[in-house]
């Protein structure tokens, strides 16, 4: 069997057709960011959506589909028998098949069938270009096919401007459109604090760090600086949410750095409300990041933020007003603006109030599902 239809959303012939094609697993930020516009968008009647996404022969269903499912998305899932099985295109051309169609990828596996349907069927292609991970020469050279890749599309989009600075090359910039993440405002409990759990806080200060374990998104930095803090004296406990190639190293170099019984690795977590309600202050201490989710999370949940100056949190945070920015790489630096924030819990609950009032409606999902509406628009007035 090729391919299974969830149908939540009834049929829609009478608009034009996304097909939105993206490969995962988890609900990481891209994924996060479809589930988000998709339901809007197809209320508000102006667009239908199909959403794709692959899958083995005998896979079973995955978290993401799960969670699209939850969401009451339509699901169109491409069997294949290995990971480049071309098979999909196929059901691509036929899904394609109707007036102003649109393919739209995210993610260098994606760019390869959004470059086929394009040549095969002639149909506009939306490449979205996500933040890149380098944990090994097999995944720097997937990344660096799909800036390859997009440079064939009709229109890239980025989350950021730095981002697209990084990733897309200058002479195919006359193509880019930035559209930024979004968050939802909170509902019912959601965006309140509790006192941190018993089994995270052995003394202190309770520091969360939400993120995939990988090298770019500086975990072994943050270690670094908690040793450091160690130290000097500070009482605090550290929560390393996610999971990734660098786990166990993280294990070790806790170790090394005299911290191992004050860090709580969580592992994955599906929904990271508990953390935000349990913690005290979050750091993002990445050598690389697009819009990063969880810095407009902890923002919306009003925690301290200690970040890294990269890819758009420059542009999310003023550095001394709404949180404390390091220049990436610098654990001295990260170190003295974690103590910082514990030391002085009025400025920080300051800088947290502060950054809570800037999200809306910069970063609501009615401009962002706006902004979509807008490029499917252009595409189709150019086409």
């Amino acid at each position: 069997m090729q391919a299974t239809i969830l149908r939540h959303y009834p049929r829609i012939d009478t608009v034009p057709r996304i097909v939105a094609l993206i490969s995962t697993r988890i609900v990481g930020g891209p994924a996060k960011g479809l589930l988000q516009v998709i339901p809007d968008l197809h209320r508000r009647g102006r667009f239908e959506v199909v959403l794709c996404t692959f899958a083995g022969t005998n896979e079973a269903e995955s978290p993401f589909i799960a969670a699209a499912r939850a969401c009451g998305i339509q699901v169109t899932i491409l069997r294949q028998r290995h990971h480049w099985d071309l098979r999909p295109l196929l059901l691509l051309r036929k899904l394609l098949d109707s007036p102003g169609a649109i393919i739209q990828t995210h993610g260098y596996k994606e760019a390869v069938f959004g470059l086929a349907v394009k040549r095969l069927s002639g149909r506009p292609w939306i490449a979205f270009m996500h933040g890149t991970t380098e944990e090994n020469v097999k995944v720097r050279l997937y990344h660096r096919i799909d800036r390859v890749l997009t440079g064939h599309a009709d229109v890239i989009v980025s989350v950021s401007r730095e981002l697209a600075d990084r990733m897309v090359k200058p002479r195919h910039r006359t193509k880019l459109a930035i559209i930024e993440n979004a968050i939802e405002p909170p509902l019912g409990t959601q965006g309140a604090r509790s006192a941190p759990r018993p089994s995270w806080r052995t003394q202190g200060s309770v520091i969360g760090c939400i993120g995939r374990l990988s090298r770019e998104k500086g975990q072994m930095l943050l270690l670094e600086a908690a040793g450091r803090l160690a130290r000097q004296g500070a009482r605090f406990t550290l929560v390393l949410a996610g999971d990734g190639p660098d786990r166990d190293l993280l294990h070790e170099k806790a170790d090394t750095e005299g911290v191992g019984g004050r860090v709580r690795f969580l592992g994955h977590v599906a929904c990271a409300d508990e953390i935000y309600a349990n913690i005290d202050m979050l750091v993002l201490p990445s050598y690389r990041e697009g819009m990063p989710n969880v810095i407009l999370e902890a923002m919306q949940w009003r925690l301290p933020i200690v970040a890294t100056a990269v890819g758009a949190v420059p542009e999310m945070l003023v550095h001394g007003v709404s949180g404390l920015l390091v220049h990436p790489g610098d654990s001295i630096a990260l170190a003295r603006a974690m103590a910082s924030m514990m030391s002085d819990p009025d400025k920080a609950e300051r800088m947290a109030r502060k950054a809570g009032e800037t999200l809306y409606p910069r970063f609501s999902l009615e401009r962002r599902v706006e902004l979509f509406e807008s490029l499917y628009s252009r595409v189709l007035e150019a086409v």
